[in-house]
């Protein structure tokens, strides 16, 4: 169970970030200053350590290239 609840909050905070990203994109950010967002999102919401921040930006960057597909 523990396993399955680690992964339900990944795949929600991953969704949180996409959002986040998908929203400053379209507002015209460029991309490095849309992942420094993301990172400082990342530190102030959840305190994670860099090598986490590191991982949810590779998938994030992933996602956003249709490289991962996040379902619902």
């Amino acid at each position: 169970m523990a396993d399955c609840a680690h992964t339900w909050r990944k795949k929600l905070r991953l969704q949180e970030l996409v959002e986040i990203a998908k929203r400053e994109i379209d507002a015209g950010e460029e991309i490095d200053l849309v992942y420094e967002i993301l990172e400082d999102e990342m530190q102030t919401r959840w305190r994670f350590v860099g090598s986490t921040k590191r991982q949810y930006i590779e998938d994030v960057k992933k996602i956003l290239a249709n490289q991962y597909v996040l379902t619902v």
